[in-house]
């Protein structure tokens, strides 16, 4: 039996038409059909999924970039394992064929006297990933054999590339950095917390690099649905917010917006309610659901004012982080679609993104 696991891009009814699948499977033990059966009816499939504020773009992006900064993840061949706490389990259904769970500890780097790497930092780089399900801290004592080993030599602090970007400073081991059985000593992480599935990626406090401005949320939603009544009050009017994994500047978030309204022709032209805005941070942010991809840190909202029926597309060219030279590299979202209804009005809340500057998502 052949599976295919494909969701539609665009907003199109045909794929929720035919995703409620009944056949089950003999190949696959167990194999988590849940929401595969009941597909059809779940409106969310017949959705735009340009949505650019997603926990796996702004990861990939994350990847991509980190790419253009730490040459040894570009291009680096010297794999090397430093460790792994793991055990072995039988899964059922898995025909003797056991599983190895734990975490695992591994250094990337540039082959020396072999590649010449070309990132702004060419150091190694310090990977831990774990694939288990639950929430596991793994503690060793960094005097015997178990202990947790990194690439770097002891009292470096190291920082991790991805979200929440803690930090660690590493012990005294007993394995000598220069294989001389005397200090300098290789650093010794004595405990984590790693979270199911997750991944770190460490290097020096020093050749830590912030990562882009990203958006991280936008509401009403991406491809939202939101009807008003005929004649209501606030018919003309909307209430958005940008969120963002960086503190930004309000003015320039404010005057990189511009609209595009392909509409009926019943309506004005679209406009910020200017004494509607507030900027502010975001205290008590929505977590991703993916682990290392960044959470929203800053908000923009205001009220859209003179919003006729149609598409709405609103860009923000470029708008500043308070963060030196740091822009979101071009963001443009296409937003809010109106449809007359019979009495109603249906709104739909479209988002897109383009990135144009370098550095760019690859």
């Amino acid at each position: 039996m052949f599976f295919t696991s494909r969701q539609a891009m665009t907003s199109n009814i045909a794929w929720q038409r035919h995703g409620c699948y009944c056949l089950g499977s003999q190949q696959y033990f167990n194999m988590p059909l849940d929401k595969a059966v009941i597909g059809c009816q779940d409106d969310w499939n017949s959705l735009d999924h340009f949505d650019p504020t997603s926990d796996t773009r702004r990861l990939f992006a994350q990847f991509n970039y980190l790419r253009t900064i730490y040459g040894a993840l570009q291009d680096g061949f010297d794999l090397v394992q430093r460790g792994n706490w793991t055990y072995q389990i039988q899964r059922p259904g898995s025909n003797g064929t056991a599983t190895e769970m734990g975490l695992w500890s591994v250094s990337r780097a540039a082959i020396a006297g072999v590649q010449t790497l070309n990132g702004v930092f060419n150091d190694q780089v310090w990977l831990l990933f774990m694939n288990e399900n639950v929430t596991q801290t793994y503690t060793y004592d960094c005097k015997q054999s178990l202990w947790i080993s990194s690439p770097f030599e002891s009292n470096t602090t190291v920082q991790n590339l991805f979200a929440p970007y803690e930090t660690y400073t590493l012990q005294d081991s007993l394995s000598s950095f220069f294989n001389n059985s005397q200090a300098p000593w290789y650093g010794c992480l004595p405990s984590i917390t790693m979270e199911p599935f997750s991944f770190k990626a460490f290097v020096p406090v020093d050749q830590w690099v912030p990562p882009l401005p990203a958006l991280t949320r936008y509401v009403p939603g991406h491809d939202a649905r939101i009807q008003v009544e005929a004649g209501s009050a606030n018919a003309t009017s909307l209430d958005i917010s940008f969120e963002f994994n960086t503190p930004m500047n309000c003015d320039s978030v404010t005057n990189a917006m511009s609209f595009n309204m392909s509409s009926s022709g019943i309506g004005g032209n679209v406009t910020v309610l200017q004494s509607s805005i507030v900027c502010s941070n975001v205290t008590n942010p929505i977590l991703p659901t993916i682990s290392g991809a960044s959470f929203s840190v800053w908000s923009w909202s205001a009220t859209l004012q003179n919003v006729p029926d149609g598409i709405l597309t609103i860009q923000l060219d470029n708008p500043a982080s308070t963060l030196a030279n740091a822009t979101t590299t071009g963001v443009r979202i296409t937003s809010t679609q109106r449809h007359w209804c019979t009495h109603e009005r249906l709104y739909r809340l479209l988002t897109r993104s383009w990135s144009g500057r370098v550095p760019p998502p690859m």
